[in-house]
């Protein structure tokens, strides 16, 4: 036997041993590159959940503004619809009814109206805090201001039309009543929005 001879048959298996050890390295280089690329999958999974808790919000950023505008510009109808009852449908009962219309009350209501309509035209180009803070004052003294229009101009007339034996011409006033009750309806849902303790509905006419 020659030496080289006898040296492989002392050292046995180490052509295999290496080749084994080949397989394992290999082995682990996969294990390593999939445990890399369920990693990346992780990460991915989590952009997107990210990203869609984002779009999310965004919506809701949206329809809270879409909300918001719209509730502007139905409180901006409503002061001009109340303000046109009065001067077209208040002061012709008044006359039907031959009672004496008090046109510096009136023209103080109505200036009133249209500088809560100014405002929430104003509240149109603010955004943020202060447009829902100006925005909740406006609904107030629409309130007060309908609450004394009802109180002083409303309820006497109506008052004071039940005591005649003889009726009036009631056109007028019974255009007037079904708007102004409509409106009061339409303004008791924008207060219900923001305030559900502000009560307009008592303002109505029976």
């Amino acid at each position: 036997m020659s030496e080289k001879e006898s040296n492989q048959a002392e050292q046995p298996g180490t052509e295999g041993d290496e080749e084994s050890l080949r397989g394992d390295s290999s082995k682990e280089g996969g294990l390593a590159d999939l445990s890399e690329l369920e990693k990346i999958k992780k990460e991915l999974e989590l952009e997107k959940v990210k990203a869609a808790q984002e779009l999310e919000v965004g919506d809701e950023d949206e329809d809270e503004d879409a909300r918001e505008a719209d509730y502007l510009q139905k409180l901006i109808n409503l002061t001009i619809k109340f303000d046109h009852h009065l001067g077209m449908f208040l002061m012709p009962s008044y006359i039907d009814c031959g009672l004496k219309y008090d046109h510096r009350l009136v023209e103080s209501y109505t200036t009133q109206l249209v500088t809560i309509q100014s405002f929430l035209r104003l509240l149109e180009k603010v955004d943020g805090v202060t447009r829902e803070q100006v925005t909740k004052e406006c609904v107030v003294k629409l309130r007060n201001v309908l609450q004394q229009v009802s109180k002083n101009l409303v309820k006497p007339l109506f008052k004071e039309v039940k005591l005649m034996k003889k009726k009036p011409k009631m056109e007028n006033l019974d255009t007037f009543k079904d708007n102004w009750n409509d409106r009061l309806l339409d303004f008791q849902k924008v207060c219900d929005f923001e305030y559900q303790i502000l009560d307009v509905k008592g303002f109505q006419i029976k």
